[in-house]
């Protein structure tokens, strides 16, 4: 994204509303807690042959797979285009993500996930403990500020010992080699090179959002079974990295991001500490 297309997009985002609708259905809700027990939220099935990001079982076909009608007739559908926000005195996620981490990272066919093989990385919010499962990636970013996408969008999902789920989302943009986001790319990389798990440690810390503003809505999986009640905390600052360590990401999945979807009467807020 330009920095033109960021001024526009931060712009256009002004004053309006708060809170978020939550409506759902018992079903969606059961399969997003039979997920987490997988310790794979957002991506339940490796390799799944039923639904893709293009043709005939594209995004618009996921509502037909099987246990994933939320994904046609849910009512609070992610991802969306942040256009209006308004400030709130809610709790911002406080990020508590380890310096050390060992990672495992795989390919399952619609993106690459990382894996901690503890449950040491977490976030706190609103007095309760969500513990990081998992984090993905998609090119361009899933969702949209003022119309426009980002280059890439990082999602880390985590559940807390109920099953509910947290999901901060990080912007990708192109810019100034991240030496931060080194062993990320060589992991990425070994990976798609070798066909099989590698396990890393890296800098979790690194990853977590610098600033701690966010925007908060309440919305879904972006993938089958596209299950609801899923709180998401976009944050305003992006990560950047060069177009050498983009390309290692979008080579292996370019195009993988769902449509924004209707906001319907839900309202966005900004977050911060």
């Amino acid at each position: 994204m330009t920095r033109h297309y960021l001024t526009v997009a931060m712009i256009a985002i002004s004053a309006v509303s708060i809170a978020a609708c939550t409506s759902t259905t018992q079903q969606s809700t059961q399969t997003a807690k039979s997920n987490i027990t997988t310790n794979n939220v957002v991506v339940k099935d490796v390799h799944h042959p039923k639904w893709s990001y293009t043709g005939h079982n594209g995004p618009e076909s996921w509502g037909d797979v099987e246990g994933a009608s939320t994904c046609k007739i849910g009512s609070a559908q992610s991802p969306i285009n942040i256009i209006k926000v308004t400030t709130s005195a809610a709790t911002a996620p406080v990020v508590n993500y380890r310096q050390a981490s060992n990672i495992r990272i795989h390919d399952n066919g619609h993106t690459v996930v990382y894996t901690p093989t503890t449950e040491e990385n977490s976030i706190r919010l609103n007095d309760d403990t969500y513990v990081l499962k998992q984090f993905h990636y998609h090119t361009p970013s899933e969702h949209q500020f003022g119309g426009q996408n980002y280059p890439g969008e990082i999602h880390f999902v985590h559940a807390n010992s109920k099953g509910n789920l947290a999901v901060i989302g990080v912007m990708l943009e192109i810019g100034k080699a991240n030496e931060l986001l080194k062993p990320l790319i060589k992991g990425t990389k070994l990976t798609s090179e070798n066909d099989d798990e590698i396990i890393m440690a890296m800098n979790l810390s690194a990853l977590a959002p610098a600033a701690a503003t966010f925007y908060h809505y309440a919305g879904s999986l972006t993938t089958p079974p596209c299950s609801e009640q899923v709180q998401w905390y976009l944050s305003k600052q992006p990560l950047t990295l060069d177009r050498a360590q983009f390309a290692v990401l979008s080579d292996l999945y370019d195009g993988n991001n769902r449509p924004v979807q209707s906001q319907g009467n839900r309202k966005v807020e900004q977050l911060s500490h």
